[in-house]
């Protein structure tokens, strides 16, 4: 018999009398009403096809496990810029006595070279005796890794970090599913695994695109993408399993993330953020718009550490700067022209024609904006909100190198 996710402390109960689908065979523990429910959930924007089961075996196996351990952790996607911030929250947590940090190998540095560079590039300080390196690579079964190593991971960690993720816009979801969504049931299935793992995965609030049944019914575009199609049905995943007893889980959803409150180094231009203030500064305006909502990155990961090693972890987090901003302050620092979209759409078309500003700012990104970015935040209880200075950060982050070559190049 098959048993439907219930709410916690409820006994579980049947929902789909034939849900005994698995998505894929790595994953035993949920099954679904078909092989494709993620992609009939997306087609459809129903959430509830995606609603899986968990089998009775898993259940009950599951249920006689301690709860997570908190001294150790398991960071997926360790070397990106989310992920190699969080080696050095945590290996600076005194409570945390080791860091596992999965690295996929590659012929030209050794894993150790990769995080190094990383940290050097961010100016992010490790205390380097508690990282474990693991060459893994969590887009393949067992996360690439021998039997033997997967089940001595398996016993040692007690939180999971899932930092892994694709920041492709162009491609579909059905090209990411493979890595991205599979990628999850295998991090879930790798926390029920001879012991019990609380699991944060990073999502993105970019999924809030999709809130509409003609959303769901759009051609994929740079902003309703299948990277944002791809976290949705991942939240919605997760949605389901934080009401039950088996998982133990916390969607994340990030808003853009910035360089930390002290460095103010993060990616630059990989960032559609700075893509378009590179833009502004090139037409020496920007639109009386909201602001993005953002948030350091050493803020993200101290939210994300602090709630994991809780007693009770919240289900859902947004780390996002709750005070309400708009780009009056980018125009006030950066000496820009405040101007409507229309005017500012047509000093972007003028500068680079119009299918450029159609590509990069859409028909109207200010119409986006003000859906999926909203001063509202998600924190655990008590947390310190003082970095909530918008001036003060900008000011940090107008000030890097990355920005004055951008302005030099515009």
């Amino acid at each position: 018999m098959t048993t439907g996710v219930g709410s916690q402390g409820e006994s579980l109960r049947p929902i789909w009398p034939h849900a005994d689908a698995l998505i894929t065979s790595e994953c035993r523990g949920q099954r679904f009403n078909g092989k494709y429910a993620d992609v009939v959930a997306l087609s459809t924007g129903d959430p509830t096809a995606l609603r899986p089961t968990i089998d009775e075996e898993t259940r009950k196996r599951v249920a006689t496990l301690p709860a997570p351990r908190r001294d150790t952790a398991l960071i997926l996607g360790a070397n990106g810029f989310l992920g190699a911030h969080l080696i050095g929250t945590l290996t600076r947590d005194p409570s945390i006595t080791r860091v596992y940090a999965m690295i996929r190998p590659t012929d030209a540095q050794t894993v150790e070279q990769r995080l190094q560079a990383t940290l050097d590039q961010y100016e992010i300080s490790v205390d380097t005796a508690k990282v474990v390196f693991v060459e893994g690579n969590v887009t393949e079964r067992r996360f690439g890794l021998s039997k033997e190593r997967y089940l001595e991971l398996a016993d040692d960690v007690g939180l999971v970090y899932n930092c892994a993720s694709s920041t492709d816009y162009v491609s579909s979801y059905l090209d990411l599913r493979q890595d991205w969504f599979v990628s999850l049931l295998r991090t879930l299935e790798f926390s029920i695994t001879h012991t019990r793992k609380h699991v944060t995965y990073v999502g993105s609030i970019g999924a809030h695109l999709y809130q509409r049944p003609e959303d769901f019914r759009r051609a994929d575009s740079w902003w309703y993408s299948g990277y944002a199609q791809m976290k949705w049905v991942n939240a919605a995943l997760l949605g389901w399993l934080s009401q039950s007893d088996t998982y133990s889980v916390t969607l994340c959803e990030a808003p853009y993330i910035l360089g930390s409150t002290q460095r103010g180094l993060d990616p630059g231009r990989a960032y559609s953020f700075w893509r378009i203030v590179e833009v502004a500064i090139a037409v020496g305006a920007i639109w009386d718009g909201p602001g993005m909502n953002y948030v350091p990155v050493d803020v993200i990961c101290e939210v994300m550490a602090c709630n994991a090693t809780s007693e009770q972890p919240m289900t859902r987090l947004l780390p996002s700067n709750p005070e309400d901003y708009d780009h009056s302050l980018y125009a006030d620092l950066l000496g820009l022209d405040l101007v409507t979209w229309d005017e500012f759409f047509g000093k972007v078309a003028d500068l680079v024609g119009t299918k450029f500003a159609q590509t990069m700012l859409g028909d109207n990104i200010d119409i986006l904006m003000r859906k999926v970015h909203k001063p509202e935040a998600i924190l655990p209880a008590d947390h310190d909100a003082s970095w909530c200075d918008h001036r003060r950060l900008f000011e940090l982050y107008f000030s890097t190198v990355k920005l004055k070559d951008m302005a030099a190049s515009a």
